[in-house]
């Protein structure tokens, strides 16, 4: 029943994200869906009792298509899934000021875990590792979502940073969309290298990209 309870919570906070994302207000979306706004602000709420049919509809209304993925219960760790390399680069060099958390739970009850959660006087920072970036808008989305999870519980403001390989293709990839990363990360890597190291506060959220020794070894080695 709780794992249900969390499930309809996200599915709520999702739903939100997709709404106000399309600029929708919830009686517009309920009326799309043939519902009224009261249901629809159950559902954003994370009532359990919304059946399928009923979400499936909201979710269509919001521009969008409800899917269904099942996960290893156990999740997947930075060393099984090669990110580890990435995380160890993202923490030596950081300050003395601040405490890093490896695979922190966002919630209680809850199988999904930040990759890295560094803790200042000020702020949390909330770093998700990619090893790639194969779509940016959902690994955007579901990096969100955790934050969102973390903030629930926090007294500190949250900062988001996704930390990415510096590899021409992940540059490649952002280069892509120029104004989403300018909107949604306005810190650039380099500031964000530089609080780090220093222990100073971001003020926002970012996308680092992450130099690992392997990366200069083989810049040497060519």
């Amino acid at each position: 029943m709780a794992r249900g309870i969390t499930l309809a919570r996200r599915f709520g906070t999702e739903l939100r994200i997709a709404r106000m994302a399309a600029g929708l207000t919830q009686r517009q979306v309920g009326q799309r869906a043939g519902l009224t706004q009261q249901l629809v602000s159950l559902a954003e709420r994370g009532d359990p009792g919304i059946s399928l049919d009923v979400r499936c509809r909201l979710v269509a209304a919001a521009g969008h298509e409800l899917g269904w993925k099942l996960y290893p219960a156990t999740g997947v760790s930075l060393r099984d899934s090669g990110q580890l390399n990435l995380a160890q680069a993202i923490l030596a060099p950081l300050s003395k000021q601040v405490t890093a958390r490896l695979e922190v739970p966002v919630a209680a009850g809850d199988l999904r875990a930040a990759d890295v959660l560094i803790s200042t006087p000020t702020e949390l920072i909330h770093v998700e590792v990619e090893r790639s970036l194969f779509d940016l808008q959902a690994q955007l989305r579901a990096a969100q979502l955790k934050r969102e999870a973390i903030a629930r519980d926090s007294a500190l403001p949250v900062r988001l940073v996704i930390a990415v390989p510096d590899s021409a293709r992940a540059r490649a990839v952002v280069g892509g969309f120029p104004q989403v990363v300018r909107a949604v990360f306005p810190i650039p890597s380099r500031q964000i290298a530089g609080a780090l190291r220093a222990g100073a506060p971001l003020g926002g959220d970012g996308l680092l990209f992450v130099r690992t020794s392997r990366d200069t070894s083989r810049r040497r080695a060519t």
